[in-house]
Parts: structure tokens; C-alpha cells; sequence
């Protein structure tokens, strides 16, 4: 971070500090997304404000195509990338060789063939490289070489010559580089007088250059300070216009030209001024004229407005200083600084500078202030945070001087009412926002609507922010307006309207997409955490009814194209993250995430054959099972259709089979493919078995976010749905859609009531019934009192078998068809028991009923005898 402009690690650092200034509030944990009705309170009350980053580059408005040019990296930041499309190979040998010169002259001398202009600043640069070489220093040490041995009288003798000749080298080499000072500034003079057609190759470095001359010159003891300023901002300026009427500025100079003008006016007693002085709030920085403050700052917003990473970074650190403490903010305002100094300090106040939380000053810098109290990693909002964040008393002094100038009709009028709103001046945020037609007031309007309890003005304010982006309306960056959507959406399931508030919260979650410059993220377990898809996913999955959000995916959302696999085959196998590569090109999309989330839905509603159109094709690569392998990535798409269709097959045998064997083999189908497949064909996105990190978090999503505990300890929806904001009909539609069981990874216990009914259609005896049951058990062995109650059915009415000792644990698949044969085979192994037990009572019988055939046959012979 630097007046200074950055470059390599500094400007990656300094990337990085403009980055955090957004008023961004992130969820705390591996993956965790952004959720608003975390805490709906909160969000309501939470101040409006844009990023830092677009409040810098919108301080005022380019009016040209320069761009500032700030990344290159490796081969495209190598001098001789600009070259290749003028120069011909043999010319950029011979530039290249005039570079490795050390004098003007001679690299002028070899430069013949090359274009005049490239040829005359080559020639400069090599010249300018000269004039900075380091002067040899005369100290005591490198006068004087002579060894411990040495006389003293010839040691003496001996570094006085030395050190005569040293000053002699040393003013040589200061008229060598003066000498090529002036050559430098000749040749560069020299781009800018050649004729237009061969100038523009090189005349805006050739200005950027003069005008580093001259703009260190205005430092050097001696020189005219004031004319050397004058002849920089003109060299700078010339850059600037002569870029803009079309000659070559690969570099960027000419964006680069307004932050190094801007450090002319960083003075202070003479002395230039630099961040560090900034930085540790030094009397040089508190000794810059307010006029040269101003002109520095506008120099710098200019820079920030055409993309410059370095002119946001520079307004970082004045912004930062001039807010430091009260008496600086009171002392700046009241000078009076220009409308753009002062809208600086308020955008700067609003996305970069925190309220003061359990009474520690410093944390008003700090972006995790308020991790500690919610979660969360941003600065801290007195609007929103309650009674352990307080106004930050600078903040107050700023908007105190600012409004003792005048509020009629102020620049920036929409950015000062939003801090008067965080620091509770609610009466100025009103009277600021009363005229004021832009997207940031409507939004403003709708947070004073909210804190009166006027929920339908502040509908209607929510309304009118959202529709005003983003057509004409720049108050907004695009992360604003997608959380003006996404609040909007909160109050909406506020008032009851449910499938409203999942249609603004989608649109939320889309604009938010493109805010973070990443289309098509699926936001759970792509891990990218971009988006409000999680407050989305918690109205479709637990406030919707099912046929509601059926017709509104119906209505709303497409499914996305399949796209072509990095290789065609149903196991892929990558090398290192090929495939991940492959991945980011190709994400889930917010719309897969809902169509599937309904498609789970129905399957748990039993409705299997509707769910089926909803799930991912069974060929798209991007859902799929991820193992490695011998350093290589073994890729296995699912197949969520064939599981989800198999199952509602095995679920319509199951209860519709004639034989009762074949519905208990369906019971078991089902069971088992619950077990397997369930938190793809089934699973909640949310708890209890979160879907959304494929189930590996057990919170962080929905109601079970892992800064959102219950207002007691007592299960249910007033548990789950604490506070304000939440209607008595969102909390019965929550309970209605509640797992059964309500238990992580519900669809397990599912399983295992599937395998009961297997159990319940087979004789207790059969090997089935107690293989049935030991899968059962397995199904749920991280629940012990349910595990332990299967066994102890098992022990009371089932057979002795094999693999009772590890019960639960290494279960054989079941013999459903010896279990068709049993009843038969049991009822023949009976009888010959009872035939082998009880022998001598068949014999008898059949010896009595012998006799007694034999006694009744003679008796009838004898009476037709007689």
C-alpha cells in the first residue's frame, strides 16, 4: 500500500487491501455462503454501502478510453512484448543490445534501422539508467585499504591518496550522471518533436519520463521547485493527450501519469511526503497545504476511475489518515476540503473504517471485530450490532463538521445519509434522503421505514431501490444491489408473501453470481460460497410447500445444459486436477442446486416418478464421486435418475406384489438403496443431513448456521425460528416439512424402516429375516439405542446364524428365495419330526385300522352268508 506506485509483491498486497474494504459480510467456516436470515434483525438494521473499490473508481467519471494496465505478469511484462508487433527481429536484437550499453551515445550510435523514436528513447533510457547509477561513497572505509602491517607513517600517506582520488571519482561520476541527465532529458524533448506519424511509437514514454525528470528535480537541492513542478504536470498532462488522440501506451503510462503527478502536491516544509509519513501520521503529512491535499486527491480518483489498482490503494492511505482521529476529520472538513475530498472520506468512513465494539479504539480498523460476537468478518456496524458496538466518535465528527457547512443539497448526498443512518442521526439521513432519487436513498428510505415499523413503506422503498438498478443508476455497486435484493426478500417472508420471497431471493443470489465475476456457481459443494443460495434453498426446502415451489421451478428455472466430459467415459481417470481444472469452467449452477433440491423433495414425498425429470442427467460430469488413486483422480458420475427410478420401483413392488417374499426382497431394494444413494435421492439440502456440503458439515446452512443457536434448548420451529421477522405461518410450514426422522442423515434411519418391513414379510426363522436385520442394524449403527433394539428382535425371533457374533457389522446379502421356500420346507420338517418322534402312534393307527377293515369285511360276509 503506496503513494507510491506499486508494483510485483506491493501491488499484490495492496490488490488485496482494496479487496477487504468491501462491506461485504461473510459466514465463518469451510465453505460457508453468505445467509441474510441468519439473523433478520440484523440484516434489516445493517447500513447500506458499496465497496471501497467502486466508491474509489466512481469518485469521478472518465471521459476517455484510458485504461490503467497494472497485471502483467510473466512473458507479457517483458520489455520487449510492446516491440513485437512494430519491430522487425533484427531490429529488436539490435534495441535489445542497445539496452546492455552504459551510454547514450554509443546505444544512439548502434540504433541505425531502428524507427527514429524507438531509436531516441532507447538511447535516453539508457541515459536515465545512468544518470541514477550509484555515486562510489568516500567514507573511511572505502578510502582507505591499508593492511595491519603496513608503517603507520605509509598507511597514512597511502589513504590520503586514496581518498583524494575517491572525491576525484566520485565528482567524475556526479558529472557523468548530470552529463547523462541532460542527454536523457534531450532525447526524450527530441520523441516529443518528431512528427506525429513516427512519434506515436514512443512519445507517451517519452512524456511519462520528462515529467519523472522534472517531478524529481522539484525535490533536488537548488532547483527552481515550483518551475520543475510546472514542467512535470506538463509533461504529464502531454502523455495524457497525446495517448488519447491514439499513440502507443501499451504500459499504461498515461493512467500512471496522474499518480505521479499527484505526488507534486504531497509537500510539506519543502519535503515530498510519502505513505509512510501517511501511514504513521507524521508531522509531514499533517503539514500538506488542504489546496494541495485536494488537487492530489482528485489527481488520484482520476487514476482510480480508469482502473487503477495503485490510485485506489493511494486514496486508501489519505482517507485512512485523514480519518484517524476526530480533530484531523473536524480540522480537514472544516478547512474546507472540495465536495470530492469530502465524498473520499465519507465513502472511505462507510466501507473501510468500523464502529468501536466492547469499548476498544482499535478496533475500528479491525475487519474481524465482530467475528467474535456473530461470526461474522467485517467491520463493525453500529446500525446493526446492538449494545456492544458504539459509534465510532470520528465518523460522528465528520458528519457533525459536515453537516454544520450544510446538508441542503450536498455531493454525494445518498453516501452521507447512509452514514448518518449507521451512527443513528436519523433525522439528517431523512432530511438527506427526502429529494433524493437514487437506488442507495430508496434503500436508506427503507431502513428508516423498517426502524419506525412501517413495513409496508419500507416494501415499497425496497421496491423502488431494487427496480432503479440497474439501468441508470450508479448510486449501487453490483454486490449492493444484489443484498438490496436479497433484504428485500427478508422482508418479504417477513409479511408472509413465501413464494415472493424465494423469487427475490434467487434474484439475489444470481445478481450476486455476476458481482463476484463468476457465472453459473452452484454454491454448496463447489465450495465457491458466492451468493444468498442458502436463504434461497431454506424457503424452497422448509416454507414452500412441495406443489409451490413444483410450479415455481416450473415457471422459473430451466435446467442447464449438460456439458461434454473432459474425456467420454463413465469413469474418468485425471492426472493431478485436470479435472478440477475442467470444473471450474463447467459449475453447477444455481438452478441445478433447486431443481435437485425439489427432486430430493419428491422422492421423500413419495411422488418418485414426478421427481425424476428434476434430478442431473446421469451423463453430466460435473455431478459425480471424486476418489484418488495413484496420484490420479478417479472421477464416477452419479446416476441420481436410475437410483431415484429404481427406487420408486422397489417401493411400488413393495407394496403392491402378490407374494410376500418378493415385497420384502422390494423392502430390501429400497433399504438398500436409500442407504447407499440417500443423500443423492433423498438427502436434505439443509440440516438435518446437508446436502449442500454433500455431508460433510453438519451446520453452517439454514437454521443450523453455525452462529445461529436456538433461543433454547428445546427442539421445534420457536427453537429454530427465534425473533422477530418470522410469521406464525413460516414457523408451522417449517415444522410440517421436518425430516422423518429428524436425525442426521435422516435417510439412514429411512433404510432401516425399510429393511423392519422386510423383516415383518419373512418367516423370524429364515436366514432372510436375520440378514435383513443384521443390514438394518448396520444402516444405523451410529445410533446405539436403535441398533441394539433390531439385535434384541433378532435374538427374541430369530434363528441362530453364522454371523450373529458380528452382528451389524459384516452382514451376508439375504436368501429371499429360500425364504420363499420356507414355509414348505418347515411344514415337511415338522411332520417327519413329529412321524420320527412319535413313530408308534401312526404304526398303531395303521395296524387298528387294518383290524378293523378286516373285522368289518368278515362281518358283512357273514350276514350275506347267513
Amino acid at each position: 500500500m503506496s503513494i507510491r506506485k506499486p508494483t510485483g509483491l506491493a501491488l499484490v498486497a495492496a490488490l488485496a487491501a482494496v479487496v477487504a474494504g468491501a462491506a461485504a459480510v461473510l459466514a465463518c467456516g469451510p465453505d460457508f455462503p453468505l445467509q441474510l436470515l441468519d439473523n433478520r434483525a440484523g440484516t434489516l438494521k445493517s447500513t447500506p454501502a458499496n465497496s471501497f473499490a467502486y466508491e474509489a473508481s466512481h469518485l469521478v467519471s472518465a471521459n476517455d478510453a484510458l485504461k490503467a494496465v497494472e497485471s502483467l505478469t510473466g512473458n507479457d511484462s517483458s520489455p520487449d512484448t510492446p516491440d513485437k508487433a512494430i519491430l522487425t527481429a533484427d531490429q529488436m536484437k539490435t534495441v535489445q543490445a542497445m539496452r546492455a550499453l552504459g551510454n547514450g551515445d554509443t546505444a544512439f550510435a548502434l540504433g541505425d534501422g531502428v524507427p527514429d523514436a524507438v531509436r531516441l528513447y532507447t538511447a535516453a533510457a539508457v541515459d536515465y539508467k545512468a544518470s541514477n547509477a550509484t555515486v562510489p561513497s568516500c567514507d573511511a572505509g572505502a578510502a582507505s585499504t591499508a593492511s595491519a602491517g603496513d608503517h603507520a607513517a605509509a598507511s597514512t600517506r597511502s589513504s590520503t591518496k586514496r581518498a583524494v582520488s575517491c572525491r576525484a571519482a566520485q565528482k567524475r561520476a556526479e558529472s557523468d550522471a548530470a552529463a547523462a541527465g541532460v542527454r536523457a532529458q534531450q532525447r526524450f524533448q527530441a520523441v516529443l518533436d518528431l512528427p506525429r506519424a513516427s512519434g506515436d511509437l514512443r512519445v507517451v514514454w517519452a512524456a511519462y519520463m520528462l515529467g519523472k525528470m522534472h517531478a524529481d528535480a522539484s525535490a533536488g537541492a537548488g532547483n527552481d521547485a515550483t518551475a520543475e513542478r510546472a514542467a512535470a504536470v506538463q509533461s504529464f498532462a502531454l502523455a495524457r493527450a497525446r495517448a488519447r488522440d491514439g499513440a502507443r501506451d501499451p504500459w499504461g503510462l498515461a493512467v500512471a501519469s496522474y499518480g505521479e503527478e499527484a505526488r507534486l502536491y504531497l509537500y510539506s516544509g519543502g519535503i515530498r511526503c510519502d505513505d509512510s509519513d501517511f501511514d504513521n501520521r507524521t508531522a509531514c503529512a499533517d503539514g500538506i497545504a488542504p489546496a494541495d491535499l485536494s488537487r492530489a486527491i482528485a489527481l488520484y480518483a482520476e487514476q482510480a476511475a480508469r482502473g487503477s489498482t495503485s490510485g485506489q490503494v493511494s486514496l486508501i492511505v489519505i482517507a485512512g489518515w485523514a480519518l484517524s482521529s476526530p480533530a484531523r476529520a473536524t480540522r480537514l472538513v472544516g478547512d474546507p476540503l472540495t465536495p470530492l475530498t469530502q465524498r473520499l472520506l465519507v465513502a472511505y468512513g462507510l466501507a473501510r473504517l468500523g464502529d468501536v465494539v466492547k469499548d476498544d479504539p482499535a478496533s475500528t480498523t479491525d475487519f474481524f471485530a465482530i467475528r467474535d460476537l456473530n461470526g461474522h468478518n467485517s467491520y463493525a456496524d453500529a446500525a446493526r450490532s446492538g449494545k456492544d458496538v458504539k459509534a465510532n466518535p470520528v465518523l460522528t465528527a465528520l458528519v457533525a463538521a459536515i453537516e454544520k457547512q450544510g446538508i441542503e443539497r450536498p455531493v454525494g448526498a445518498d453516501r452521507l445519509a447512509a452514514l448518518a443512518y449507521r451512527l443513528g442521526r436519523y433525522d439528517v439521513a431523512q432530511t438527506l434522503t427526502a429529494h433524493d432519487d437514487s437506488a442507495l436513498a430508496s434503500w436508506v428510505r427503507a431502513k428508516l421505514a423498517l426502524r419506525n415499523g412501517d413495513l409496508a413503506a419500507a416494501a415499497q422503498a425496497y421496491a423502488q431501490a431494487s427496480k432503479a438498478f440497474p439501468p441508470n443508476d450508479a448510486s449501487l455497486d453490483s454486490g449492493s444491489a444484489a443484498l438490496v435484493k436479497g433484504e428485500q426478500g427478508v422482508l418479504t417472508l417477513a409479511r408472509g408473501q413465501y413464494v415472493d420471497a424465494l423469487d427475490q431471493l434467487y434474484a439475489a443470489s444470481l445478481r450476486k453470481e455476476k458481482a463476484s465475476g463468476v457465472d453459473d456457481v452452484y454454491l454448496g459443494n463447489d465450495g465457491s460460497g458466492v451468493g444468498y443460495a442458502e436463504d434461497a434453498a431454506y424457503v424452497a426446502e422448509r416454507v414452500l410447500t412441495t406443489d409451490e415451489l413444483k410450479s415455481w421451478i416450473d415457471a422459473h428455472v430451466p435446467a442447464s445444459a449438460v456439458p461434454a466430459p473432459p474425456i467420454p467415459a463413465s469413469s474418468i481417470s485425471l492426472v493431478g486436477d485436470q479435472y478440477y481444472q475442467w470444473r471450474l469452467q463447467h459449475r453447477r449452477t444455481m438452478n441445478d442446486m433447486l431443481r435437485t433440491l425439489l427432486a430430493r423433495r419428491l422422492v421423500r414425498d413419495g411422488r418418485v416418478d414426478e421427481a425424476l425429470p428434476y434430478f442431473p442427467a446421469d451423463n453430466d460430469p460435473r455431478f459425480v464421486d471424486i476418489d484418488y488413486r495413484n496420484d490420479k483422480v478417479i472421477v464416477t458420475p452419479w446416476q441420481a435418475r436410475t437410483w431415484a427410478a429404481a427406487y420408486g420401483a422397489a417401493l411400488h413392488d413393495a407394496q403392491h406384489a402378490w407374494r410376500s417374499t418378493t415385497r420384502a426382497q422390494a423392502w430390501f431394494t429400497a433399504a438398500t438403496l436409500a442407504r447407499t444413494h440417500g443423500m443423492e435421492i433423498m438427502g436434505y439440502e439443509q440440516e438435518p443431513d446437508f446436502a449442500t456440503f454433500d455431508g460433510a458439515f453438519d451446520g453452517g446452512a439454514g437454521r443450523h448456521s453455525a452462529w445461529q443457536p436456538a433461543a433454547d434448548s428445546s427442539p421445534g420451529a420457536a427453537a429454530d425460528l427465534p425473533g422477530p421477522f418470522v410469521t406464525d405461518g413460516e414457523r408451522q410450514r417449517y415444522a410440517s416439512s421436518e425430516a422423518k426422522p429428524d436425525t442426521r442423515f435422516h435417510y439412514r434411519a429411512v433404510a432401516a424402516d425399510e429393511a423392519l418391513n422386510a423383516a415383518n414379510l419373512l418367516p423370524p426363522r429364515s436366514q432372510a429375516f436375520a440378514a435383513v436385520l443384521c443390514h438394518g442394524a448396520a444402516f444405523v449403527r451410529y445410533d446405539d439405542d436403535r441398533a441394539n433394539a433390531i439385535y434384541q428382535r433378532y435374538v427374541k425371533e430369530g434363528a441362530a446364524v453364522p454371523f450373529a457374533a458380528h452382528f451389524g457389522r459384516d452382514c451376508p446379502a439375504p436368501d429371499f428365495r429360500a425364504a420363499s421356500r420356507f414355509p414348505y420346507v418347515q411344514a415337511w420338517r415338522a411332520t417327519r419330526y413329529w412321524v420320527h418322534r412319535y413313530l408308534y402312534v401312526p404304526v398303531g393307527v395303521v395296524l387298528l385300522g387294518i383290524v378293523g377293515v378286516g373285522w368289518w369285511y368278515r362281518r358283512n360276509r357273514a350276514r350275506r352268508a347267513g
